[in-house]
């Protein structure tokens, strides 16, 4: 049996990093053979049975899909690597003018480069669909969506940025902390559940005799964008907490896990849209009779989730 001698600094400096990658893989695999589920279901819902919904739906779904499944290979890809730098150190074949370290080192940071690109792509992909669906309610009205268009735009370039400077940092570039970028797409995504659910709301509450499974499936439209909203939410607050606090091995988890609920989420309100959970236009049409004054209103409102 083969032993190695390793100082034990050392040693728990790379383990520390092995055990990091690890558990990140972890989440996300966990999170990944969820999401699959879920896809299966849209794709069959989407496809075979002809949900409401639109192309949009089928093209966003299948988009989240391809994004979730590279970041999910990124993850893999960079936790080989570092258990090859750990391989290394504890062989003591780890220095840093060797070529095999300095490429697995290379490749560990360009895999997680390429996966923090991906994440920041998937956010804008997801709140884009947000913002979509937001305009849609509100009647294809361009000055609502202004705010959280704008948003969204920051908080891409913001990320892209913090993404480059955290894996390729230099000493002439500017400084950007992550969590901006983060806590500002926190902030988007309230901004668009508040302003989605604040208008099924109002139309729910003008429109007062609806017909009681009408009123079920408004009420249920405002659920289903609450739920994501908190979820996600809650899930990037902790993490940013963690990451301030706590060692790698425990904020890692909720890393990796973040790169497949970004997906999970909005993929949960297209299986509950194709199940029938939504406001279909005839519906729609059967409320604009309920309440003269609220017609063109809810008429407007072509697609509630």
């Amino acid at each position: 049996m083969v032993q190695f001698t390793i100082e034990s600094s050392v040693f728990n400096a790379f383990w520390d990093i092995c055990a990091a990658e690890l558990f990140s893989v972890m989440s996300e695999m966990l999170f990944y053979g969820i999401f699959l589920v879920l896809v299966a279901f849209a794709a069959n819902l989407l496809l075979r049975k002809h949900a409401t919904g639109g192309p949009i739906l089928v093209y966003s779904t299948a988009a989240m899909f391809m994004l979730a499944t590279l970041q999910f290979l990124f993850r893999i890809l960079a936790a080989r690597k570092a258990y090859l730098v750990f391989y290394l150190a504890v062989g003591g074949q780890f220095a840093p003018e060797s070529e095999l370290a300095r490429n697995a080192l290379a490749k560990n940071v360009m895999y997680n480069f390429v996966e923090d690109v991906l994440l920041v792509t998937n956010n804008a992909l997801t709140d884009g669909v947000l913002i979509y669906r937001c305009w849609l309610i509100w009647g294809k009205n361009y000055y609502v969506i202004a705010g959280p268009s704008v948003m969204l735009l920051l908080t891409s370039i913001l990320s892209y940025l913090s993404a480059v400077e955290g894996d390729y940092p230099s000493a002439k570039g500017p400084a950007i902390d992550l969590r901006i970028g983060f806590l500002l797409g926190v902030l988007t995504n309230i901004v668009l559940v508040g302003l989605t659910a604040g208008r099924i709301f109002n139309t729910r509450r003008t429109a007062r005799n609806l017909q009681s499974a009408v009123a079920r499936r408004y009420n249920t439209a405002i659920a289903m964008v609450l739920e994501s909203g908190l979820i996600l939410t809650t899930w990037v607050v902790i993490y940013l907490i963690l990451r301030s606090l706590a060692p790698p091995t425990t904020w890692r988890v909720f890393r990796g896990g973040l790169a497949i609920l970004l997906n999970i989420v909005p993929t949960m309100i297209v299986v509950r849209v194709g199940l029938g959970h939504s406001i279909n236009e005839s519906e729609r049409t059967r409320v604009s009779s309920v309440n003269e004054n609220t017609t063109s209103t809810i008429k407007s409102d072509k697609n509630m989730v």
